[in-house]
């Protein structure tokens, strides 16, 4: 049964936008939109952008016992509607962009290994609907075991949601809670970065598909259409999990990706206690400049509130690397650790002295700033390439490393290895190993992990590689805790990214060269190149290094060489020894990006 809703007389607010007023319609242009997928074709659609008015609010006197709507308007005739369903309509002039709620749900039973599910969120007795301000208005549910009280606050194209969910129940916490009830209805299937996945792949997986992860690799999200474009960002939730989806109206496989309807929801990672209280918030930008920028710009400021700017000095200058180890197969009497031959055997004098005769003249006349090695230790007979006890090695390389490091700190360049940061390695039987996470939250752990790279720094590594790492939240809070150790100076690569990684460390990624790509030849950044463009606005001064991996078919006579196309998209070339044909061209093309200093021009 309803609750009677509070008779409040009619009246209507002005509220001054605080968009900047123009007095003309700027020109109408052609943009990229990035993070849309992760090939490297473009999607293009036209923006305009609108001068800016005043925003009006009002509250419609209700009939009987049912609240009338508060109703917020923005100076580009986007217009809010909120009733004691929550964020129920949201129209320009005659459309109708969304309907529906918003409304808390216990999420528990969408993520693998989450909860009981047994605190109930439905169905919901008691619905109220209360007005703050002009700009601000209420809305209470009380459902279930739980109570939630939702405020939103309007300012110019945005709202923000804050929801305090308190749980009733006596025993038993909500440990995900989710949101839904708002269905968006586009003129026509909407592109963007717009993340989606059925029920069961979370059921599958868990709670670490949520943000920051590999699968959300970036926590905010937008979506557009031929005329209106919509942003959405968690607000103020800090160092937690959390997924925005775009849910399909149907999982018929003829009408999913085909149809313009999308139902938003939205999911965090925030225990609530038995008998406690969290509040979570979320926030909405709804405007007629599609541009990308502009819709995550509420995400960025999100961004950089939780996560920060980049603690690093990046320098762009092209790395050379070198693989050192080869395999059991390789293991004999004269070659007990499995290198490679030649060069490469940095177990033997004769090895270090040839490796610094091939690199180092090389590095120096193509203005290349050092080398990182991948298996320094050989292949090691228990497993877990690439070993996370990277500082351990073998006796005859540990005698001849301090020549190796000389030798380049003498040329002025760095040296660096691979790393495997996020995990251990124990022992799985007499003969081999596996590998167990390291728990990121355990001080033990963090001063265990960093003594391995501090051992490294002690024998001159400046450039770390590392491995199996980068795309999850144990793996960032891990980051944080080596980047306050290690200072600015010292450059690590994760070989997965998000974007909360990218503050702490520059990323790597390989390349493929397609000849029959899906617009022609093309170059695929593994990483993603629309997600490079959102890392480098949401962090200036983040750093990615890529590595020209596969080549399938052949590479036109006049097609782009990989290495401007590097520097033209702000990728630091990855360049094996084995490949070190291309150093004829490479200092060329970095003099026309780079200072000497390995600085953007």
């Amino acid at each position: 049964m309803k609750a009677p809703a509070k008779v409040i007389p009619v009246f209507v607010f002005a509220v001054v936008c605080s968009a900047f007023v123009s007095d003309e319609l700027h020109a109408v242009s052609v943009r990229q939109i990035p993070g849309q997928h992760s090939g490297e074709d473009l999607t293009f659609i036209r923006e305009a952008r609108l001068p800016a008015e005043k925003s009006t609010s009002s509250y419609h006197k209700p009939t009987g016992n049912e609240a009338g709507p508060f109703i917020y308007q923005t100076s580009q005739g986007i217009i809010f509607q909120v009733t004691t369903e929550g964020l129920s309509s949201i129209r320009i002039g005659q459309r109708e962009l969304a309907s529906g709620g918003w409304s808390v749900f216990n999420a528990e039973n969408w993520f693998k290994d989450s909860g009981s599910g047994i605190v109930k969120t439905e169905p919901v007795a008691n619905k109220s609907l209360e007005v703050l301000a002009a700009n601000r208005v209420r809305v209470r549910h009380a459902a279930g075991d739980v109570v939630c009280v939702a405020d939103y606050t309007f300012d110019g194209e945005d709202v923000t949601i804050s929801s305090r969910i308190e749980n009733n129940h006596s025993s038993e916490p909500i440990n995900v809670v989710g949101f839904s009830g708002l269905a968006f209805h586009f003129d026509c299937p909407p592109v963007g970065l717009m993340q989606v996945q059925h029920i069961s792949y979370f059921q599958a997986h868990g709670l670490e598909l949520c943000h920051p992860s590999f699968w959300s690799k970036i926590g905010g999200s937008y979506a557009t259409d031929d005329s209106i474009g919509v942003g959405v960002s968690p607000w103020k939730i800090g160092w937690t999990r959390s997924s925005i989806l775009w849910d399909y109206s149907s999982w018929a496989a003829d009408q999913r990706e085909k149809s313009p309807d999308r139902r938003l929801i939205y999911f965090v990672g925030t225990p609530v206690s038995a008998r406690g209280a969290a509040t979570v918030d979320l926030r909405l930008r709804v405007s007629r400049d599609r541009n990308w920028k502009h819709l995550l710009e509420i995400y960025r400021e999100h961004f950089r509130a939780t996560f920060g700017s980049a603690r690093y000095q990046a320098d762009y200058r092209w790395i050379a690397s070198d693989y050192m180890n080869h395999s059991q197969q390789a293991v004999s009497p004269t070659n007990p650790y499995g290198f490679h031959g030649g060069h490469r055997r940095i177990d033997l004098g004769e090895g270090i002295e040839s490796f610094c005769r091939t690199l180092i003249p090389r590095l120096k006349s193509a203005g290349g700033q050092g080398v990182i090695l991948w298996g320094q230790g050989g292949d090691d007979p228990r497993g877990a390439m690439y070993r996370p006890d990277f500082d351990v090695l073998p006796p005859e390389v540990e005698r001849n490393w301090p020549l190796l490091a000389q030798r380049f700190r003498e040329a002025g360049l760095k040296l660096g290895v691979t790393t495997r940061p996020a995990d251990l390695a124990v022992r799985r039987n007499w003969r081999s190993d596996e590998v167990i996470h390291i728990n990121a939250d355990d001080p033990e752990h963090r001063e265990m992990l960093w003594q391995r790279f501090q051992n490294m720094i002690d024998k001159g590594c400046t450039i770390f590689y590392l491995d199996s790492f980068g795309a999850d939240l144990e793996h960032v809070k891990l980051m944080r805790d080596l980047r306050k150790r290690m200072g600015p100076k010292i450059l690590t690569f994760a070989e997965h990214q998000c974007d909360a990684m990218l503050p702490f460390s520059g990323g790597y990624s390989e390349t493929t060269f397609s000849a029959k790509g899906k617009n022609g030849p093309q170059y695929r950044v593994w990483s993603g190149m629309n997600n490079w463009e959102i890392y480098q606005w949401l962090v200036p001064g983040a750093q990615l290094i890529a590595r020209l991996y596969q080549i399938e078919g052949d590479i036109p006579p006049n097609f782009e060489v990989v290495d401007r196309f590097y520097y033209r998209n702000r990728i630091t070339p990855l360049v094996p020894v084995s490949d070190f044909r291309r150093l004829e061209k490479i200092e060329q093309i970095q003099q026309q990006f780079l200072s000497d200093e390995g600085k953007w021009n």
